[in-house]
């Protein structure tokens, strides 16, 4: 059972990448790493989603391992609310943040 209501694997494949609800933010701060995901197999803790790795022109949707992004330092962003691709501003993601959000 998926006690996060994420969608398993496949579960939005009909869904347009565009229309895919994130559920989570996972980033590694100062290097400008994260990934969004939109899909989960809990019990591997393999995610399907959107991955931009320090550049927006080689960023792409596919999978990746939760255990790897922990291991190397990755972590999620606990405030995040549940939005469909569209409407994240991308650009803000990896912006400096305050208390009150983006500076």
């Amino acid at each position: 059972m998926n006690p996060y209501k994420i969608p398993g694997l496949y579960e939005t494949e009909d869904v347009p990448l565009e229309e895919k609800v994130i559920h989570q933010l996972w980033k590694i701060d100062g290097i400008n790493f994260y990934w969004l995901l939109a899909e989960l197999d809990v019990k591997k803790r393999l995610a399907f989603g959107y991955a931009n790795l320090n550049d927006s022109d080689m960023a792409e949707w596919g999978y990746f391992c939760l255990k790897e992004l922990e291991d190397n330092g990755a972590s999620q962003d606990k405030t995040w609310k549940p939005t469909k691709f569209k409407e994240i501003n991308l650009e803000a993601i990896c912006a400096p943040h305050d208390k009150e959000g983006i500076i």
